[in-house]
């Protein structure tokens, strides 16, 4: 991971930045849906939030990218009904399926 990896809060969403490079950023408003993807037994062996936006397209926000905590509390916050992501995510580490699939928030209705 390069030092310029990070998730980044701003007013109304936040931000992915990866090797000094905007990746993507979203609204909490434009967020339908939210699944916590176990751990992938790959190179970064890591938990990932993939969160999906009205307009289809995906953002994957992995647990070891700075920022990730605060990022996690804001999620809680901004997303009415999410669940609590340490613990599934905490219960993901330890299983034995490569990956694993939760769904941590879904928006009733599905905006269109």
């Amino acid at each position: 991971m390069d030092g310029t990896d990070r998730v980044v809060l701003v007013a109304a969403g936040f931000g992915v930045w990866q090797a000094g490079r905007h990746l993507a950023s979203a609204r909490w408003t434009d967020v339908v849906r939210v699944r916590a993807l176990g751990r992938d037994a790959g190179a970064n062996d890591s938990s990932v939030l993939a969160l999906e936006l009205r307009d289809g397209t995906e953002i994957l926000v992995r647990e070891t990218l700075p920022g990730f905590g605060p990022f996690l509390d804001a999620a809680e916050t901004a997303l009415p009904g999410m669940s609590r992501i340490p613990a599934l995510l905490a219960g993901a580490e330890q299983s034995d399926v490569a990956q694993s699939e939760t769904v941590l928030f879904e928006r009733y209705p599905r905006p269109v």
